[in-house]
């Protein structure tokens, strides 16, 4: 008796279950094209025919003549298992050509009951291969393909379901077939949306996504989304891709093609599942903007990787590699929130060639390029690239590049590329008048950058058009590269400037950011309205040192005396601000050129008095508050308290530096607030208070 033969009862009692149901059709051979019922009729009651077992093609025939959605299960002893088995070890091999096996009734075919069946004999996939010429074809509206390994599946009506399969080959084709859901594939393999609406592809781990219209035929692929903003919905797109026969590497993750209204959002592409590795040594570009596109948003993705050694025969071996890609032509792409070049861990290891490239086209430029925004959020960080940060092409007009993170590329920045294809520094020219990438917008002139206490002040010109209006965006970076012209690795603000007729304009900012001591500025401009950004500005270093906090009276430290705690940051609370009293510095701590005024709010009573200590002490109770400057002490000066707030050195008091006998060569000095409670029963027995402290680093 042959293995058929022998599961004929255990068949019997599967149809039966089948009928009763009349939902759940179960596939026991491999051989697809084994057909003893008649094709044009047969429905689920003609299930087994007369040799008592279903193939694929009869399940299909029969989900397909009986009305409503069938589920078709799989249910094939390891006895079929024949099907080159070296070449799919542990998997039922579906083959044959299968001519009715293409889905045009609503059904569910479900690879996962062949794992329930025999187990996870498969672990690096699914245990069900559909090996058919040409693929499986989804021909109904509202179908469910999942648990299939290694299966080619093509799709031309609505809303299907494509999940939890293996290495899956996915075409989804024409505006009827818009609406799938692709989510939770993994093991590699592609999705094409071609022509094709309205997808979503989620939570996949892919080799590669191509979203592909025909705008001269009047079908763009529109508003399909390609990730989300969870966990889940993040697709890992490792790339796609090889070596010509001149050893040259090429392929991409993500294409767009006549594409309008995609959304590319939290994706990790061009690294292997773990962010840590490259994906494909041979992909070189992540998200490859082709043919005409508009309406792209491309948010919050880690895109790293793609650097492939290109060996040529007859010629040096070099790299190839870009995160973003824009070709073609088109309008309205906005780049925000991405990282291109670090790994998982944020470090700028796993850096591209070049992070974000406009290439010269010659159909025209796109239009409306946005890359960062000065709103929390919507910088990219773009790190670690052989080359340049960002490649404006000579043709692109207006490419907004405003509130990101660059540093740690090798080359620019941001590189304006001239007329005549010239790459690096390009230089300001009188009025603007040259023409390149961005209009080869001219970048300020930084000429001071201090610290004045907590804040860092900002000063410089612009020489650019006549009788414009331009954005000058602020950058902190922790040394200026080797060509001096620094990057731009903090964004710390933006402010306004207004040319005059001779194009001539200046800007002084004071920016409340935190920036370490020895670190550099430099600075981009933007005309506006227009949107065009200069290359980066060459850098400035950062004088003196910023003023910082301590010995806070808000319980972090040693406890208040009685329970009096103020808020964050401040001193112990008193008899009038439950908050407490605040002390702050601003001003440049530097010994020729002092500047330095203490304010103090939150104060009770009607004098305080500033003072400076040349050490720190741990944190002691004196009185109501904490204290933590210790001697020599150096009496400042008496302040009266107006609406409480207090401020040194006022009118007609001498200078802190000299008042504080601050020597030639500088040095670090600790300062407090002491002040009177008005209500002398708030902490009894005390009646005094402080601030928090304050401490400054002097310069000469």
């Amino acid at each position: 008796m042959d293995a058929r033969n022998r599961l004929l009862p255990l068949l019997a009692l599967t149809t039966v279950v089948g009928l009763a149901q009349a939902q759940t059709i179960t596939v026991d051979v491999t051989d697809g094209d084994a057909i003893d019922v008649d094709p044009g009729t047969a429905t689920i009651a003609d299930l087994p025919g007369p040799d008592g077992h279903i193939s694929f093609s009869e399940a299909m025939i029969a989900s397909n003549n009986t009305p409503g959605r069938q589920t078709i299960a799989f249910a094939i002893p390891t006895s079929e298992w024949t099907y080159l088995p070296g070449i799919y070890p542990g998997r039922a091999v579906i083959t044959g050509m299968m001519f009715y096996a293409n889905a045009t009734e609503p059904v569910t075919i479900d690879g996962t009951t062949q794992t329930a069946f025999t187990g996870d004999t498969n672990p690096n996939g699914k245990e069900v291969v559909i090996f058919r010429g040409g693929g499986l074809y989804i021909t109904a509206d509202d179908c469910i393909v999942r648990g299939l390994d290694l299966t080619t599946i093509y799709v031309d009506r609505a809303r299907a379901i494509v999940e939890d399969n293996s290495v899956v080959g996915l075409t989804i084709y024409g505006v009827a077939g818009s609406g799938a859901l692709v989510r939770n594939n993994t093991r590699g393999g592609f999705v094409k949306l071609d022509q094709s609406n309205d997808n979503v592809v989620v939570g996949n781990v892919l080799h590669q996504v191509r979203v592909l219209g025909w705008a001269a035929g009047g079908f763009p692929a529109t508003n399909n989304r390609i990730g989300g903003p969870t966990l889940a919905e993040r697709n890992f797109l490792t790339g796609n891709g090889s070596l010509n026969s001149q050893f040259i590497p090429g392929g991409y993750a993500v294409q767009l093609f006549d594409a309008n209204g995609t959304t590319i959002e939290n994706n990790w592409i061009g690294t292997t599942p773990d962010g840590l590795a490259q994906g494909n040594p041979y992909a070189t570009i992540g998200i490859w903007f082709d043919g005409v596109h508009h309406d792209t948003l491309v948010r919050d993705n880690r895109i790293a990787g793609l650097r492939a050694l290109a060996a040529p025969p007859h010629g040096p071996s070099y790299y190839l590699g870009t995160g973003i890609q824009l070709d073609g032509t088109g309008s309205g792409v906005t780049i925000v929130g991405n990282t291109i070049g670090l790994n998982a861990n944020g470090a700028p290891v796993l850096g591209c060639v070049r992070g974000i490239v406009s290439v010269n086209y010659f159909q025209g430029p796109v239009l409306d390029v946005v890359i960062g925004g000065t709103s929390s959020g919507l910088g990219n960080e773009i790190a670690g690239q052989d080359q340049e940060g960002i490649v404006v092409a000579n043709t692109y007009p207006a490419v907004r590049i405003q509130g990101n993170s660059l540093h740690d590329n090798d080359g620019l920045g941001i590189d304006l590329v001239t007329s005549g294809f010239l790459y690096g520094v390009t230089p300001n020219d009188a009025l603007d008048a040259d023409i390149g990438g961005n209009g080869l917008q001219n970048f300020p002139i930084v000429t001071a950058a201090a610290f004045q206490g907590t804040q860092l002040h900002v000063q410089g010109t612009l020489a650019s058009s006549a009788l414009g209006t331009f954005s000058v965006d602020l950058f902190a970076s922790p040394a200026c590269d080797a060509n001096g012209f620094g990057e731009g690795a903090l964004y710390l603000g933006t402010t306004s400037v207004a040319t005059d007729a001779a194009g001539d304009g200046a800007f002084d900012a004071l920016l409340s950011a935190s920036v370490p001591a020895g670190w550099v500025v430099t600075a981009t401009a933007t005309r506006e309205p227009i949107g065009a950004t200069s290359e980066f500005s060459a850098c400035v270093p950062i004088t003196g040192a910023p003023a910082a906090a301590f010995c806070a009276g808000d319980g972090s430290a040693t406890p208040c005396p009685c329970g009096n705690s103020g808020a964050t940051g401040r001193g112990c609370a008193n008899s009038v601000f439950a908050a407490g009293a605040e002390l702050t510095a601003v001003g440049q701590a530097s010994v020729l050129a002092d500047g330095v005024r203490f304010d103090a709010s939150g104060l009770s009573g009607a004098f305080a008095v500033v003072y400076q200590g040349a050490t720190s002490i741990a944190p002691i109770v004196i009185d109501d508050g904490i204290g933590c400057v210790g001697g020599p002490i150096v009496r400042l000066g008496s302040t009266p308290i107006v609406a409480g707030t207090t401020t040194y050195p006022g009118v007609g008091d001498p200078l802190v530096s000299v008042r504080g006998a601050i020597p030639p060569a500088g040095g670090t000095r600790y300062y407090q607030c002491f002040y009177r409670n008005s209500a002398p029963l708030f902490c009894p027995p005390a009646t005094s208070n402080r601030t928090n402290g304050v401490v400054l680093t002097w310069t000469p």
